[in-house]
């Protein structure tokens, strides 16, 4: 019996069914053939540079895929059992991954991979069971299994740099693998960050990190507090409202709380190149004026979603952000309806334990009868795997920053070390670390040249300068954010996607909004889809001859979907 799938518009926490096989998908689902079983690495490759990539998830799918695509002999090395990342559920609680409740906070439009368009019938916001049956699909479709050995956990990748080699030592083998470069994209979202509790060792209930949060349902009929102000923590509290008798959010900064979507649709499919593109350069030359717009826009979205007293009662219930803090953005549809309905309460942060189920609040505020406090606070990602990758500490209230140029490349080992898993990204993530995987390989293979080791350098003490000063500004900044204005040029240009020089007045622009308006207004004006970034061939990464019709078929979807009204423009 074919798989039902949910409403494109669902927005309810209800798990997608599982299939009776993990890998069971129907033809008609995607247009594909079904998975076969996976097989180990071929051997008898040929000798060219070897390759590690440390991890199976979007950044390091995209890796194997592009460093494959310019000739280099890769294998991939994930500790889990399948492709995805954290978005194929893994019981183990020491694991960072989605929840079968999980959604995407992006819509479909604007978060493929650049050449494997989703397939019809997805859900308008992904959850995370279709995206990772989607990856195990792209994974197929580019015959990228028989490069990925499962199951398999790194201990160290250390350099002997007599051999001008990196040794991966893998656990349970004596002896290392030796590779000539080695990507590295465990993942941002590693190392579970723990708040500051004064006497948590009195708490007798249960405490874990977000990380082990796997089922609400294991908290039926319990009282429970959720730590935090993120996506994380914002929907975990609202899918425990579904089991346990009581839950509280506590926190010690607001949000501006957006609904994923309005009457008109998503709102990322609003959001086109060009718009991106002065948004990034407002925010870069002119930070104030661009924090005074972005404030009041959300405020507006946000605003407009919520009945009129909800939004009065913002600041009652403490989930108003501070004015300007606008690194803080939660999408969330159901938050506001269920504090004011009461079923979560909104209080201050946790300030210590003062009993075995009791807590006291920041203001002064007991809660007893806690059963457990979930802390969804957070995480950062991890380099311990990597002690030859040289670090800088700036203030000791911070943690180390890696020493990456364009946060991908150490400097001294630029020519065999890249990192894809420190920048933190408000866009659509994976197709970002897919273009981070466009431009190494480029680079590795010589199509784009890096600068000297001393402006690397120069590059690397100008991003970590900006970022500390960011990051004791404001607390909530996230170690990794990027400057992304003059990051997201370098990395198209390093890349070679051609979308600067196609959508500006340049010649090629210009030639291009001659031979093909409509296509050129879909592109600078439409749904900001992935697809755009395979477009136009350069001679560097490589394009993709469905990606005008990919372009031109995600706009017609998303009219389709959500028609505009009319009086509208």
């Amino acid at each position: 019996m074919p798989r039902v799938w949910r409403s494109p518009n669902s927005a309810t926490w209800v798990p997608l069914p599982s299939p009776t096989h993990s890998h069971e998908w129907l033809e008609a689902d995607m247009g594909r053939p079904l998975l076969s079983p996976r097989v180990s690495p071929s051997k008898g490759r040929p000798t060219n540079p070897k390759v590690a990539v440390i991890g199976a998830g979007p950044a390091g799918l995209a890796s194997l895929k592009e460093l494959r695509g310019v000739g280099f002999d890769v294998t991939v090395y994930e500790r889990r059992s399948d492709v995805g990342g954290i978005f194929t559920f893994d019981a183990d609680t020491s694991i960072t991954s989605a929840t079968p409740w999980t959604r995407s906070q992006l819509s479909k439009y604007v978060c493929p991979m650049t050449d494997f368009p989703f397939p019809n019938g997805m859900s308008v916001h992904v959850s995370s069971k279709e995206w990772s049956e989607y990856y195990r699909q792209y994974a197929k479709h580019f015959k990228l299994y028989e490069h990925i050995v499962f199951d398999t956990t790194i201990e160290v990748i250390k350099r002997d740099e007599i051999k001008s080699k990196w040794m991966v030592h893998i656990k349970g083998e004596i002896e290392p693998q030796v590779f000539d470069r080695v990507v590295f994209s465990s993942g941002s979202e590693t190392v579970a960050m723990h708040p500051k509790i004064d006497d948590v060792h009195k708490f007798e209930g249960q405490f874990l990190h977000g990380q082990a949060y796997k089922s609400p349902a294991d908290f039926k009929d319990k009282n429970i507090i959720v730590l935090g102000m993120g996506n994380s923590a914002c929907d975990t509290a609202c899918e425990l409202t579904e089991y346990a008798a009581k839950v509280y959010l506590a926190h010690r900064r607001g949000a501006k709380i957006l609904p994923r979507a309005n009457e008109d649709g998503p709102l990322d499919s609003y959001v086109s190149w060009k718009i991106s593109r002065m948004a990034l350069w407002t925010e870069h030359h002119a930070p104030g004026m661009f924090q005074i717009l972005a404030d009041g826009l959300l405020q507006k979205n946000s605003d407009s979603h919520f009945n009129g007293e909800e939004a009065e009662q913002n600041v009652e219930w403490g989930l108003e952000a501070t004015s300007g803090d606008v690194t803080t953005i939660i999408c969330n549809d159901h938050l506001k309806r269920l504090v004011h309905e009461k079923r979560i309460a909104s209080v201050k942060g946790v300030q210590r334990v003062v009993g075995p189920r009791t807590v006291e609040l920041d203001n002064g505020d007991i809660i007893e009868d806690v059963d457990a406090i979930i802390a969804c606070t957070g995480y950062r990602a991890d380099f311990s795997l990597l002690p030859d990758l040289p670090s800088t500490q700036l203030d000791a209230s911070l943690p180390a920053f890696p020493d990456l140029y364009q946060m991908i490349f150490p400097p001294h080992y630029a020519d065999s070390l890249a990192c894809t898993n420190y920048c933190i990204i408000n866009e659509s993530a994976a197709a970002y670390r897919e273009l981070q995987a466009m431009a190494i390989a480029q680079v590795w293979a010589g199509n784009s040249v890096l600068p000297s080791q001393e402006a690397m350098t120069v590059q690397v003490n100008e991003y970590q300068t900006w970022l500390a000063r960011q990051m004791l500004t404001f607390p909530a900044t996230m170690l990794g954010k990027g400057q992304m204005y003059p990051w997201m040029r370098w990395l198209h240009d390093t890349a070679g996607t051609g979308l600067y020089e196609y959508m500006s007045w340049s010649l090629k622009g210009t030639w291009f909004w001659l031979r093909n308006r409509r296509l050129y207004n879909l592109v600078a004006w439409g749904v900001y889809s992935p697809h755009v970034y395979r477009l136009f061939p350069t001679g560097k990464r490589s394009a993709w001859e469905g990606a005008s019709q990919a372009i031109i078929q995600v706009n017609e979807d998303r009219e389709r979907a959500f028609p505009k009204k009319k009086g509208k423009t």
